[in-house]
């Protein structure tokens, strides 16, 4: 047994999944990349005025004036062909991307052994691609061909709010390992029962053009009637073509699935009919898409790992920028509040025409936190801090000390800090080895007295007396060779009353460096 998803008017729901509201208004989509640009879809509030497929955009104007007119884009019906594929693959990791807006499974092995089992489950489904705002029929078929048939009558008598015909009984193959019986009756779920063809119009099958015209010459109107021409009949005077017409009717023609893998990729993507010069359009939006991939992910027990914002600007250039979410997390006020905190401090050079949002998945992290480790509980909340502390004083003033390759003291530059969770290190009572040394930043300026060029009394603001005992000079210097050479003479000192303290000398001056303790 299998089920095909078909989402009518593919293209047009793809173009219309970020604005509800205008599904129930007159919208027609317009293929821009033709030669002749032409309505291709509509929604039924349109069609209700009167506009049709393969009507320019001012004859469809003329016929409805208050129809708005959406443009094809096909990074919108790739978006809407990923959540398609992943959805289905939530339910069922044997499927098959039949075509756009189409996606066919095979229901051998999920343990549906009763056709309200499988109503049940088709629901669901369908739940889960309308609050990703895409619309869809359910076909459920002895064969994939038949189960497309039916999903896309369910697709038709749903669009004009008529009831989907039901059997008295239906009678399944022994193989689809489903107990005979009525399943519940339902508008956006159909089922190929043993009738279902006879009344199918003879255009459902989509036969070539001199095929339909023979046929419609002949009287032929319904499946039915073409069926009872007799398949050998109807192959010596129609030729091959007419017999894939019957197997694609057939309840025995079983076609192996193409299996695919949903893609890895989970992104959101906007093209803006009015260019944006201010934030508050722009985080509305990323608001949405942060709503919808947290949803995505959500259904394939998935959290956010990375998340890459992606702008097209009026000039031709385009802005990128890559947050590495600190700890896994599908929490959306966190997703929001990293992506608003980089907007708020923002500027480009030309209005925005086009927005992305791609999230890289990872599996929900679990740590186990010792009773005595001292370690980041929350890195995503310090990480919002860090964020915001760069914008307020630079992301040059911020981040995490590291040593330079340099003799020079205190040598050291600002690296992004890692957020990564480090189990914290035990540090045994004892194990330092020597004096700590408290550094000034910056050093205290001091005043020395010299006797036989070794210091023999210090003042400073901090620390003043007879030095009783000096080791040194340490002469040390670097970068003779440019600029920012540097030249600096140390001593370690003891006070008279006590203090032991580091000293030293440059051509900046003379400083107390800091106190051992």
């Amino acid at each position: 047994m299998f089920a095909v998803i078909h989402i009518a008017n593919f293209s047009l729901q793809a173009a219309l999944r970020h604005d509800p509201e205008a599904r129930r208004q007159a919208v027609a989509l317009l293929d821009a990349g033709q030669s002749k640009p032409l309505i291709v879809e509509c929604t039924r509030a349109a069609r209700a005025a009167g506009v049709a497929a393969d009507l320019t955009a001012s004859q469809a104007l003329a016929r409805c004036p208050s129809l708005k007119i959406a443009t094809r884009s096909a990074a919108q019906e790739d978006s809407a062909t990923e959540i398609l594929l992943q959805t289905a693959y939530a339910f069922s990791p044997n499927l098959e991307a039949t075509g756009p807006g189409i996606c066919t499974v095979e229901l051998k092995g999920l343990g549906l052994a009763k056709p309200a089992a499988v109503q049940a489950w088709s629901e669901k489904i369908l739940e889960a691609l309308a609050t990703l705002g895409l619309e869809g029929n359910i076909g459920i078929g002895p064969t994939p061909d038949l189960a497309l048939l039916a999903a896309q009558g369910a697709g038709a008598a749903a669009d004009s709010k008529a009831a989907v015909p039901a059997s008295p009984q239906l009678e399944f193959p022994e193989s689809a390992g489903l107990a005979p019986g009525e399943p519940p009756a339902g508008d956006r779920v159909a089922w190929a029962e043993k009738d279902f063809v006879a009344d199918l119009p003879v255009a459902a099958l989509a036969p070539p053009a001199d095929m339909a015209d023979v046929l419609a010459r002949w009287g032929v109107r319904t499946v039915g009637e073409f069926l009872a021409l007799g398949k050998t009949a109807v192959a010596e005077r129609l030729g091959a073509a007419a017999l894939a017409l019957f197997e694609r009717v057939s309840p025995t023609a079983v076609r192996p699935l193409k299996l695919v893998s949903p893609p890895d990729q989970f992104a959101e993507e906007m093209e803006f009919e009015n260019e944006i010069e201010t934030t508050e359009p722009l985080l509305l939006w990323l608001r949405k898409f942060v709503d919808e991939l947290s949803r995505r992910l959500d259904a394939i027990y998935l959290v956010v790992a990375q998340l890459r914002l992606s702008m097209g600007l009026a000039s031709g250039a385009k802005y990128e920028r890559v947050f590495k979410i600190p700890s896994p997390t599908g929490d959306r006020g966190t997703l929001y509040r990293m992506l608003q905190t980089h907007l708020e401090t923002l500027r480009t050079d030309s209005p925005i025409v086009s927005l992305r949002l791609a999230a890289t998945p990872a599996p929900p992290e679990m740590h186990q936190f010792g009773l005595f480790q001292n370690t980041l509980r929350n890195p995503n909340q310090f990480a919002e801090t860090f964020t915001r502390l760069a914008a307020l004083v630079g992301p040059e003033n911020v981040g995490t000390p590291v040593r330079e390759p340099s003799h020079r003291p205190d040598a050291f530059r600002l690296e992004p800090p890692n957020f990564e969770f480090v189990p914290a290190r035990e540090v045994q009572a004892g194990s330092a080895e020597g004096l700590q040394f408290r550094r000034f930043r910056p050093p205290l300026p001091a005043q020395f007295e010299f006797c036989k060029d070794q210091p023999a009394r210090l003042a400073s603001r901090m620390f003043a007396g007879k030095i009783a005992a000096a080791r040194g000079p340490f002469l040390s210097s670097g970068n003779w060779w440019d600029d920012s050479r540097w030249a600096r003479e140390e001593w370690d000192v003891e006070l008279a009353d006590g203090p032991l303290l580091r000293l030293f000398r440059s051509p900046d001056g003379c400083f107390v460096e800091g106190v051992y303790d």
